[in-house]
């Protein structure tokens, strides 16, 4: 009696899975063979007929949490192949009530995200098409749409469509200073994918790039700026991010920087690479000597490791803070920088026995070694 009943049980949730694969299957495959959207059936999804078993999935998706989403979707992709595009677009472009109100009115707020699954997997079973007219009402969508998942998941889609023309939308969503921005660029969600999504396929020297980046790092501040200096890469440091690490300098020595302020400004220093003019040097230096353990210790080691740089410092205030600060890091970063620009005052001041001391004795050597002494000639008969 067991075994039958559990072989009872078996076979029905094989043929469930049997089924639900053969709709998304067929769903799919039937997604090809469409190529036109009925402007009609975009205007007013309830006139649409249909046939009985296909009107109660339609109106299933216009109702509050239906079940079964991708189900239905994948019967009326099926049953209704000439007509599949055109319903599924007509449903991620509504921008009505619901058809069906078991509980009284429903709240605009409640509804947008009651329908929020309908849509995404609209968006998702959308991508089985890689029709042009697709991608032309997806554009349509973005124009409207403020939900940040929906947003991301239109670009997702439309960049699977039509790759050429997607960063253009990215760069709308990623900016929003341009005369045709985009009202899912009021998210700073959408605002940090969208950048990143830019930087992956327009590069990071493109002018859109450089625009998106300008905004996220000097105009906005908190997360989203972090999230903008991680995306750069190490080295790759623009006139944008120099600027921004100019004015986190200024809030730090004005005392009104935030935490995540504090982050940025150790995220960018440590992303600098190259030459440094006499400005930054001045700034990074202030910090080496008055900041704190974050700051000092990465712009120490900006200095002395990643940057070239010919401008002449405070070695007495850098050597008295390496020598007495009780932080055993920030002496470690700021001896490590002072054997770069002074190492005579280390074997001075430090022990004999000291590695510090070893250290200094053997850059002497190798200073000596870079500049070898001139040699003299003797004159004829000597």
């Amino acid at each position: 009696g067991e075994a039958m009943i559990f072989s009872c049980c078996f076979s029905r949730c094989f043929l469930r899975c049997f089924l639900a694969t053969f709709w998304l299957l067929a769903g799919s495959a039937s997604a090809f063979s469409a190529t036109t959207i009925d402007p009609s059936i975009i205007a007013n999804p309830e006139a649409v007929s249909l046939d009985r078993s296909s009107t109660g999935r339609w109106q299933a998706l216009f109702s509050t949490k239906p079940a079964w989403i991708t189900r239905q979707i994948g019967f009326l992709e099926t049953k209704q192949s000439q007509l599949g595009l055109s319903l599924l677009m007509s449903r991620l472009l509504y921008q009505g009530e619901p058809w069906t109100r078991s509980n009284g009115p429903v709240a605009a707020w409640r509804w947008q995200q009651d329908s929020l699954e309908t849509r995404l997997a609209i968006l998702r079973s959308l991508r089985a098409y890689r029709e042009p007219i697709v991608a032309d009402y997806l554009c349509r969508y973005l124009t409207i749409e403020t939900e940040p998942a929906l947003v991301i998941s239109a670009l997702v889609t439309l960049s699977l469509i039509d790759p050429v023309s997607a960063p253009s939308w990215a760069y709308r969503l990623a900016d929003p200073r341009g005369p045709q921005t985009l009202p899912g660029s009021d998210s700073s969600s959408v605002r940090q994918q969208a950048l990143e999504f830019l930087l992956e396929s327009r590069g990071f020297d493109a002018q859109e790039t450089i625009n998106a980046l300008e905004w996220a790092l000097l105009i906005k501040t908190g997360a989203e700026r972090n999230h903008a200096i991680r995306l750069i890469p190490h080295g790759k440091a623009s006139e944008a991010m120099t600027a921004t690490i100019h004015k986190l300098i200024d809030e730090y020595r004005a005392s009104i920087i935030d935490p995540l302020g504090k982050q940025a400004l150790v995220l960018a220093i440590g992303n600098l690479n190259g030459y440094a003019n006499t400005e930054l040097v001045n700034h990074l230096m202030y910090l080496v000597i008055n900041g704190e353990r974050a700051t000092a210790t990465t712009a120490a080691t900006a200095l002395a490791t990643t940057l070239t740089w010919d401008a002449p410092v405070a070695i007495n205030d850098l050597a008295e803070r390496a020598d007495k600060d009780p932080d055993a890091a920030v002496r470690q970063s700021l001896t490590a920088l002072l054997l770069r620009l002074d190492p005579l005052s280390i074997t001075v001041n430090t022990p004999a026995n000291n590695h510090w001391a070893t250290l200094a004795n053997h850059q002497l050597l190798l200073n000596q070694w870079a500049v070898p002494t001139p040699l003299t000639i003797p004159a004829p008969g000597e």
